[in-house]
């Protein structure tokens, strides 16, 4: 990454509050997750770091130096992800309080 500041971070969400979240979905969005954390190595932009399953949704966590150009980088390996994502929070520090919102349209 192109500075020592590793504080940004991107979270797709995955959240479905009416009914259960099928758990098997996280499988079917294991291809994506691989080609995300390739395509942010190759841009030199960040790495994935984890994942978290909720009764009601999935959430991937990425970081890097800035969130705005991973976004950039995984917006369109998402947009082909077998399963659609909710929103993406583009965040400065893992707990930040007010992150950029980005709703699926």
């Amino acid at each position: 990454m192109a500075t020592g500041n590793i504080d940004a971070w991107v979270v797709v969400i995955f959240d479905d509050r009416a009914e259960k979240f099928d758990a098997n979905l996280m499988d079917a969005l294991l291809d994506t997750e691989m080609k995300a954390d390739e395509a942010l190595a190759d841009a030199n932009a960040g790495m994935i770091d984890g994942n978290d399953v909720g009764a009601y949704g999935y959430e991937l966590y990425f970081v890097g130096d800035d969130a705005e150009s991973m976004w950039d980088v995984l917006e369109p390996i998402f947009s082909d992800a077998p399963v659609a994502w909710t929103r993406v929070e583009l965040r400065s520090g893992l707990e930040d309080p007010a992150p950029t919102l980005i709703t699926a349209e």
